[in-house]
Formats: C-alpha cells, sequence, structure tokens
C-alpha cells in the first residue's frame, strides 16, 4: 500500500509539471524528464497513478507545442496507460516508450 501512495504522488507531482509546461513553449527534453519517471511510477503503481498521469499527458498532448517525436512518445504513454494491461503493451509501443526514456537520460525500471 505504501508503495502505490508514494507512486500515486511522484505521478501527481511529475503530472503537475507537465501541466504548468502547457502554459509555456514545452522543450523535447522537458517532456521525457517529466513523462519518463511519471510512465515508470503509473506501470507499478495501478489504475489511480494511471489516470492522473493520463489527464496530464493529454493535456500536453493537446497543447500542440510538441515536435513530432516526443508527440510520438507522449501519445505512446497514452496508449500505454489506458490500455487493458499497461504492463504487457504492444511491442512497437513499449519500444517507443523505452527508447525515448533511455535515449533521454531516464531508463525505466518497471516497464522492461
Amino acid at each position: 500500500m505504501r508503495r502505490v501512495v508514494v507512486a500515486t504522488l511522484l505521478a501527481f507531482t511529475a503530472v503537475s509539471g507537465l501541466t504548468s509546461c502547457a502554459q509555456t513553449e514545452v522543450q523535447a527534453a522537458e517532456v521525457y524528464k517529466i513523462g519518463c519517471p511519471a510512465v515508470d511510477a503509473a506501470v507499478g503503481g495501478g489504475s489511480a497513478v494511471s489516470k492522473v498521469t493520463v489527464a496530464g499527458l493529454k493535456k500536453l498532448s493537446e497543447s500542440g507545442q510538441l515536435d513530432p517525436e516526443p508527440q510520438r512518445w507522449v501519445d505512446a504513454a497514452i496508449s500505454l496507460l489506458e490500455s487493458d494491461d499497461p504492463k504487457n503493451p504492444p511491442s512497437d509501443v513499449k519500444k517507443l516508450i523505452i527508447d525515448g526514456c533511455a535515449k533521454n537520460g531516464y531508463p525505466l525500471q518497471n516497464l522492461k
């Protein structure tokens, strides 16, 4: 239970950062810096964390401020978190998310 609470707090903090980023110009590095830990926490923490994370990612996706590569990553993260089994996503979605996080210095712990 404690892990779920900690993961929820981490995801909430990360999503708050995503939401505030949507108000100004968003840099690609910020998407991964905030999004990767949020995705990792959501995959490890269950549906409550996923819902909070998805809300922030959707707002960012709809902002129209992302370049094509981060936009694809955000959309893949949303599809992963909205799927019936986020721990077992389609291989192309999983690869895109893992590669995007690794490329930007954020290796994932819960999605491998």
